[in-house]
């Protein structure tokens, strides 16, 4: 070997030792940055160290009074004892999302589907009209009690006894026609008229108070009967003296002696149900 070539073998590792030099170096500064920063963070943490120590043992005398170490032990046991309950919950829980998997896709199709069939109630005023029903129910509960609407309900009853001779068998109307007719409503009032009607309907149910009074139904239910006796056909002509000798079937007698009566209780109408009238009345 030449001397160049030695001087060149002896150049390179010298150039491999500086390097090795200049890589510890490299991590020495590394090495004193890391030193720094931790240095740093060792003087902020023990700036911190006594208002934290502080802190916990303020949050430790708070809660000394309720919290003990039994308690840990005490809720490491319910634990371990309630694994079957908790494994049975996750299980459940499985069931649920599955459930609710199969549901989605239904949910999806069934709620637009209502909201649809809302709006097109809400359109009709459907609602509306629910509303103004349910003031006209809370405005009966304020002007009768509960006795007065027991007796409304018999009275509805024997009224309904009455109707029932004016009536045929009727059909029973579908739940379309009655959502119809509250349409009907809603296009022809306006919730004024709602309201109104809702204070006529209670004034009505103290008119139907009345009918609880057994003479009252009975009165209703004599003068049912008259236009099934009354024989139109047999009706002639009479004359001022051709009255006389009519009145004296019995039958006119007793007619005049009821119509005689029933003026007689017109003339209570004026007064009011007995009550004296005002004089400019």
């Amino acid at each position: 070997m030449s001397g160049e070539e030695q001087i060149l073998e002896r150049l390179a590792r010298i150039e491999e030792k500086l390097d090795r030099v200049s890589d510890f170096e490299e991590q020495w500064r590394n090495f004193g940055r890391t030193w720094e920063s931790v240095s740093d963070l060792g003087r902020d943490l023990s700036l911190l160290m006594g208002p934290g120590a502080r802190l916990l043992t303020e949050g430790l005398a708070e809660v000394e009074t309720g919290f003990q170490l039994e308690d840990v032990l005490h809720l490491l046991k319910r634990l371990l004892l309630s694994f079957r309950h908790i494994a049975w919950s996750l299980e459940q829980l499985e069931n649920l999302i599955d459930w609710w998997q199969d549901m989605e896709p239904l949910l999806k199709i069934a709620v637009p589907h209502l909201v649809d069939k809302l709006d097109d109630l809400e359109q009709k005023g459907i609602f509306r009209i629910n509303s103004a029903i349910l003031n006209m129910y809370a405005k009966l509960a304020s002007a009768y009690t509960t006795e007065d609407i027991e007796v409304i309900g018999d009275g509805f009853v024997r009224m309904h006894g009455i109707v029932r001779k004016f009536a045929d068998p009727v059909v029973i109307q579908s739940l379309e026609a009655v959502v119809d007719m509250y349409a009907k409503l809603a296009s022809v009032y306006t919730p004024e008229d709602i309201d109104s009607i809702g204070d006529g309907f209670v004034r009505m149910h103290g008119i139907v108070k009345k009918f609880g009074d057994p003479r009252v139904v009975d009165f209703l239910d004599r003068l049912t009967d008259v236009p099934a006796k009354a024989n139109l056909d047999a009706a002639r002509p009479v004359g001022p003296f051709g009255m006389p000798f009519r009145m004296l079937s019995k039958e006119c007698k007793q007619g005049l002696g009821v119509a005689l009566e029933l003026t007689r209780a017109l003339g209570m109408v004026k007064t009011g149900n007995g009550q004296p009238s005002s004089e400019g009345s």
